[in-house]
């Protein structure tokens, strides 16, 4: 487990030594399962998974080809479907722990692939949201220069709705590049994706509400319009 190395390529799916690790606990079961020594046995089982753990989360610093929390994503997903599927009593507490990990690298998958989308309204409610810690009133901020009503129409302006959407047809088939089949996470993945968007989406809607109200602002699309992105980008690679 400890001398394992990692494939090289454009799609690396579940890792060598998790196989090992699922054709280790397959056999030891078959042999071992109701033997006098199963103490030893569940003690063994922990020593190699704490290996398997520790081998996962060092590769970010392997120099991988493709981000590295998508593949650690994808084992601790691994690890914790087999962990459920067998239902070890001593490796519950690991198998807890593989769904958290699973749970972390893909909010943390999700954050660095999708970013901010629309990077430039990004920055520009950043201004408006440091304006308002420093003091000026919610209702002021559209009177300074950099923060004017016609300075947010320029850059809302610059996301119609068509340019979003196939923005987000070029990252699903990105994703889709490099995510492995067997995991299946694909789904679960652009869910995420989705969710975060919306969220950031929202803060904007928010923002425009409180420091730009009665201008009758709106987005170029609809969080409607923005589902409807998503799910007709699944439908068309279904």
């Amino acid at each position: 487990m400890q001398e394992s190395k990692v494939p090289s390529g454009k799609k690396i799916g579940i890792l060598p030594l998790v196989v090992r690790f699922q054709e280790f606990v397959a056999e030891a079961e078959s042999v071992f399962k109701d033997a006098a020594e199963r103490a030893e046995l569940d003690k063994a089982y922990r020593r190699v998974l704490r290996t398997v753990f520790s081998s996962i989360n060092s590769l970010p610093h392997v120099g991988l080809q493709m981000n590295a929390n998508m593949v650690m994503m994808e084992n601790y997903h691994h690890i914790y479907c087999f962990l459920s599927e067998r239902k070890i009593h001593s490796l519950e507490s690991k198998r807890k722990e593989a769904k958290q990990k699973y749970s972390e690298n893909l909010d943390r998958y999700v954050v660095q692939y999708l970013g901010r989308p629309l990077e430039k309204l990004n920055c520009f409610f950043d201004g408006v949201k440091a304006r308002v810690a420093q003091g000026v009133k919610e209702e002021d901020v559209s009177f300074q220069l950099a923060y004017s009503k016609q300075e947010l129409r320029k850059m809302i302006a610059k996301y119609p709705g068509k340019e979003v959407k196939r923005s987000l047809e070029l990252l699903y088939r990105k994703i889709l590049k490099y995510l492995s089949p067997e995991e299946n996470l694909m789904p679960v993945v652009w869910r995420a994706m989705e969710q975060e968007f919306l969220r950031q989406y929202l803060e904007f809607e928010d923002l425009i509400r409180r420091c730009y109200k009665g201008s009758e602002i709106t987005m170029n699309f609809s969080v409607e319009d923005l589902l409807n992105y998503f799910s007709s980008i699944t439908k068309a690679n279904l």
